[in-house]
């Protein structure tokens, strides 16, 4: 099983100084030493995938600084659309524990911050045979599209700015993706951001927003919402807020009921 990220591309990325460090005090392993993986209720612990303490990092400093806007929700994708042999199950297992992991109705699911220590020696595990599906990890907001205003668009931009350039670890700040914006999407280009006018009271001030053409939201069929084998996605537009606009603070977005949030990448992280 291989882990792939959209939003945080995380297959490969090791911190080179810590592999270092940690293989300096490993004691070193006789000839015929074999280490075997654990299989633990039917899942199996594979040391060789991504160590959960690259990802714990992230997930800690997403807690810690993020001030509660972001999340990171977690899908079991098949390779080439073939479904598996029986329902994924997902778990971690440290040297103490074993945390059987909950999937939501969507097919999502989110993983655990684990303390430092304990987040060093643990590793996922699951019944899926390897190769057959990919971890996906996309960064998403908390915020719904009824609470969007464009002081909530400057407050994410600031946060996740602060986050990868100054709160993270120097090692993990390059596994935060640079963010261009909120990207806000919908079957119908219908939306607008409203305010108060300030020069009459009870009257709203309004202005349309324009859908790029060329944006899709790259997440919206992620997991069970993956459009079937053979078949177009319908198509939704889109459009972005990147907290740059000239529109007050108070600026509330107004839009469809089918109306999407999600996080847009900077194109040369979105091409990687």
């Amino acid at each position: 099983m291989k882990f792939k990220y959209l939003s945080i591309r995380l297959i490969g990325l090791l911190c080179l100084s810590t592999s270092a460090a940690m293989a300096q005090d490993a004691p070193a392993a006789t000839p015929t030493e074999v280490l075997e993986p654990v299989a633990v209720n039917g899942l199996k612990r594979d040391s060789s995938m991504l160590p959960y303490r690259q990802m714990n990092t992230v997930l800690s400093g997403l807690q810690r600084y993020g001030q509660g806007l972001f999340r990171m929700d977690f899908f079991i994708e098949p390779k080439e659309d073939k479904p598996l042999a029986e329902p994924p199950k997902i778990a971690i297992q440290t040297a103490d524990r074993y945390l059987p992991i909950a999937f939501k109705a969507d097919g999502s699911f989110e993983l655990p911050v684990l303390p430092e220590k304990e987040a060093a020696d643990a590793d996922l595990a699951s019944n899926i045979p390897k190769g057959s599906a990919g971890l996906r990890g996309v960064l998403n907001l908390t915020t719904t599209p009824e609470q969007l205003d464009m002081a909530t668009v400057r407050k994410l931009m600031s946060t996740a700015h602060k986050l990868r350039n100054e709160l993270l670890p120097w090692y993990a700040r390059w596994l935060f993706p640079q963010i261009e914006g909120v990207r806000v999407c919908s079957s119908q280009a219908a939306w607008s951001l409203d305010w108060p006018n300030p020069a009459q009271a009870g009257q709203l001030l309004s202005v349309p927003l324009v859908a790029d053409p060329k944006d899709r939201d790259p997440n919206e069929f992620a997991g069970k919402n993956k459009a079937p084998a053979g078949q177009k996605p319908p198509s939704k537009l889109c459009t972005v807020l990147s907290g740059q606009e000239a529109w007050p603070d108070n600026a509330r977005l107004q839009a469809p009921a089918d109306t999407r949030l999600s996080i847009k990448l900077s194109s040369a992280r979105q091409a990687s």
